[in-house]
């Protein structure tokens, strides 16, 4: 909740910077509430057994528009589930899962030559579903995750036709304490961006990556410890192009050189192709790409390979959503192994009885493709039932 009302506070703050206290204001609010079932086949991420588990989500959506095109919208929620037989793992409380995620967003023109976008969110995830969202290739024992996104741009128009663009890319992960892994990463960049046809566009820019690290103190997740502090430095000269496949759909691809410097010096390629259509009542998002990320492994810079899609389609009365993907992990200066190899797929459909009601139904498993002993820990079904009440949005 604390998430929360930060979100609610920095919406208000957007709300000042746009206009002040005279600034004309728009506020739809929608909550919502879901109930689950489901079973997990493997509760603790350690092979240990699975159980049936039931969860309870109340959350809130809030749509704030307001002048210069001002738009800030957020999304929170927070549940808890309940193991059908907590005493065979242990837990005497019965307590399973927590699930707290908030995110805002904020669209606004600052002046006529400048926009600003900002998405910032915040997740403790223990529930599977959210966890393996997330598309990390957990550790075995690693069930409780916190996650933390920022995104932020600014837009300056040069011309009809050109402007430049900077901003902050952030990330945070924690996997609770003592845990190698936790960590995050900062990334300032900045890029040229010109129109050179109807559905072209190139841009050319510099972006920097500073990866930190928590630190820990020996104990049985790092029993020789863990460095804190500034560890890596990725610095890259990135090349891209965008063209619009339809008024709703975009191709994008980037890439360029990438130099790595700290405690460990590499130079290795970056490369990221996205596909990304948005419409009423479908949206399809591609991504393949090979970058420098943080990871569940440890702290510092991590060499990921995704290719990963998702597909979501509402009819009247009926929904459907896919999504599959494919990760790879490895180590800087371990760019030829193969490293951490895994898979993820989910599958759900939806009956709506009303524009208010639905029914859920949704299959998932995360797996490894590679290291049967890490395997046998951490591979993972799920299915769930879910009955959902969510305020419609006004027409």
């Amino acid at each position: 909740m604390a998430r929360a009302r930060l979100a609610l506070l920095t919406a208000a703050a957007s709300l000042l910077l746009a206009g002040g206290a005279s600034a004309k204001v728009y506020i739809e609010w929608r909550p919502r509430m879901s109930l689950m079932g489901g079973y997990d086949d493997n509760v603790q991420l350690n092979g240990a057994g699975g159980d049936g588990f039931g969860q309870a989500v109340p959350g809130l959506k809030l749509d704030i528009f307001g002048d210069h095109n001002l738009h800030v919208d957020v999304d929170c929620q927070a549940g808890i589930a309940r193991l059908a037989h907590p005493e065979e793992f242990g837990i005497s409380s019965g307590a399973f899962a927590a699930n707290e995620t908030c995110a805002l967003g904020t669209r606004v023109h600052l002046s006529t030559r400048d926009k600003l976008q900002l998405r910032t969110s915040a997740t403790y995830a223990q529930d599977p579903f959210s966890i393996a969202g997330l598309g990390l290739l957990l550790r075995p024992g690693q069930t409780q995750i916190f996650v933390a996104k920022f995104q932020g741009l600014i837009e300056h128009a040069l011309t009809g036709h050109s402007h430049f663009d900077y901003g902050l890319d952030g990330q945070a992960l924690a996997f609770g304490a003592g845990d190698p892994g936790n960590g995050f990463v900062l990334a300032p960049q900045a890029r040229y961006a010109w129109k050179t046809s109807a559905r072209g566009t190139w841009d050319v820019g510099m972006r920097e990556q500073l990866f930190f690290a928590m630190g820990a103190d020996p104990n049985p997740l790092a029993p020789k410890g863990s460095p804190g502090g500034l560890l890596d430095q990725a610095h890259s000269a990135l090349l891209g192009y965008t063209y619009a496949l339809a008024p709703w759909a975009n191709l994008t691809v980037r890439g360029g050189g990438m130099l790595v410097t700290g405690a460990n010096d590499a130079l290795m390629p970056t490369l990221r192709m996205s596909i990304e259509s948005y419409q009423l009542d479908s949206a399809l998002s591609v991504t393949v790409a090979h970058d420098l990320m943080i990871g569940p492994t440890s702290a510092g810079p991590q060499i990921a390979d995704i290719a990963e899609v998702g597909w979501i389609r509402d009819w009247q009365h009926f929904g459907l959503h896919l999504r599959a993907g494919v990760y790879r992990n490895a180590g800087v200066t371990d760019a030829m192994q193969v490293g951490a190899l895994g898979y993820s797929t989910e599958a759900g459909v939806a009956w709506k009885f009303t524009r208010d009601l639905r029914l859920e139904f949704a299959g998932m498993r995360d797996a490894r493709l590679n290291d049967v002993t890490v395997a046998q820990q951490v591979d993972r079904d799920v299915l769930q039932l879910r009955f959902v009440w969510e305020k419609a949005r006004f027409e």
